[in-house]
Parts: structure tokens; sequence; C-alpha cells
């Protein structure tokens, strides 16, 4: 993460970079839930999401609250 925020090369086509790959703006979603009760909320670096499902993820989560 820290890359976004430092890294010329990544960032720019004149150092072999690619622009818009790494950026430091994140992403971010609202959810209303209702009133309904949250059992955990993950935040992760999109290299979590990249390799896992969502539902991997909530098992790791589940085994490890276990």
């Amino acid at each position: 993460m820290t890359r976004t925020f430092g890294d010329i090369e990544a960032k720019h086509n004149e150092f072999g970079g690619k622009e818009g790959i790494v950026v430091s703006e994140p992403d971010i979603t609202e959810i209303k839930n209702g009133g309904e009760d949250i059992d955990f909320i993950l935040i992760g670096s999109d290299g979590v999401f990249d390799k896992l499902t969502n539902e991997s993820i909530s098992e790791i989560i589940w085994s490890s609250i276990k």
C-alpha cells in the first residue's frame, strides 16, 4: 500500500510504469444494514480480494473466531 504514495516508477509511463494501476484513492462502499447485527467487517487491500473469494475469506474469519 505504501507504493501508492511514493513509487513513481510504478505510476508513470516514462519511468516504466502504468498510469492508473497504482492509485492512492480508496474504493468506498456504504451499506445500510437496516438495523441488523453485523458479525464482522473486513478491511483489506486488493491483494486479499485478488486471491480469495468472499466465501473463503468468511470461512477463514469464522474459523479464527471459533
